[in-house]
């Protein structure tokens, strides 16, 4: 069960990691994943334009260090057993928040991020989002997680990650609407961006609907 939670965790982001010039979904071409096609021509997939958010992150491609990626052919890495598909997220570097290639944090799934005083964190979430089976990405799922996972007993016995804990100080999780959610501390918390948008991310969200 966790294995595929994962898996469908991780191809939900194959289709939102687009990332942010501020266009609009209806400006670009997307480009439908081949290994998708089968589903939405039977009806069980929206088409790809329909699955991207009203303003998907759109990368310029303006670097000689930039190319396209493409579909297909061989890929040779060391994963040989199924709790390995966690390292799916280190290879495909979508995150709430990343590192640009200045090292500064910028917004990718999130359409924003607005810090105060160093330790408010709100989160804007692209309106229109979706996972890849076609629901919506919404505030549901960090509330999910807050609230049902991290602080389940049974599912997490010591509680939520450490990387969420300041001086053993919790944050406070508010969801103030669909697509907004504020995490504080008392204090500043420097470390909290930087875990998300590390190569093994704190994960602060899961597919409400799927788990």
């Amino acid at each position: 069960m966790r294995s595929i939670g994962v898996r469908a965790l991780c191809a939900a982001f194959v289709a939102v990691a687009l990332g942010g010039l501020g266009v609009k979904a209806g400006d670009i071409e997307p480009v439908e994943t081949p290994s998708l096609m089968a589903r939405v021509e039977a009806g069980e997939l929206p088409p790809v334009a329909e699955r991207l958010p009203q303003t998907p992150r759109v990368v310029a491609m303006d670097s000689d260090h930039y190319q396209l990626g493409r579909h297909g052919g061989q890929w040779r890495m060391l994963v040989h057993r199924s709790k390995d598909v966690k390292m799916l997220s280190v290879y495909g570097y979508a995150r709430l928040i990343t590192y640009a290639p200045t090292l500064d944090l910028v917004p990718d799934i999130a359409e924003d991020i607005v810090v105060e005083d160093g330790r408010i964190f709100t989160f804007k979430l692209r309106k229109g989002h979706k996972w890849s089976d076609g629901h919506p990405f919404t505030s549901e799922d960090f509330r999910y997680y807050w609230e049902d996972v991290a602080n389940n007993r049974e599912l997490s016995p010591a509680g939520p990650p450490r990387t969420l804990r300041l001086y053993e100080e919790l944050p406070k999780v508010e969801i103030l609407d669909e697509i907004t959610i504020r995490y504080s501390w008392s204090r500043p918390n420097p470390f909290f961006l930087p875990a998300i948008a590390g190569a093994a991310p704190l994960f602060i969200y899961r597919p409400a609907h799927y788990l």
